[in-house]
């Protein structure tokens, strides 16, 4: 996947993903946190990759545990299949 920076503060980032499912799954993910906001934008819907924007008390701290909890999600999701699968 390519992250791309487009604006980094310690309240504020934006980043450029390669992405539509995974800047809506971010996007769904960080309004679960305590934010002040968070959006993705895109230009265009072939022409231009997703843009997410991010705007709370620390920004790169938000966006990390939003993605953090995506991977356990992700992790979990693997197992109850496997399961569902095995059975």
């Amino acid at each position: 996947m390519e992250i791309k920076v487009l604006e980094h503060a310690e309240d504020k980032v934006k980043l450029e993903i390669d992405s539509v499912t995974f800047a809506n799954l971010l996007n769904n993910e960080l309004w679960k946190q305590k934010i002040e906001w968070a959006a993705w934008t895109r230009d265009h819907p072939y022409l231009s990759k997703p843009v997410i924007s991010v705007k709370a008390k620390d920004a790169k701290k938000a966006l990390i545990a939003a993605a953090e909890q995506i991977q356990s999600d992700a992790e979990a999701l693997k197992k109850a299949l496997a399961k569902a699968v095995e059975g």
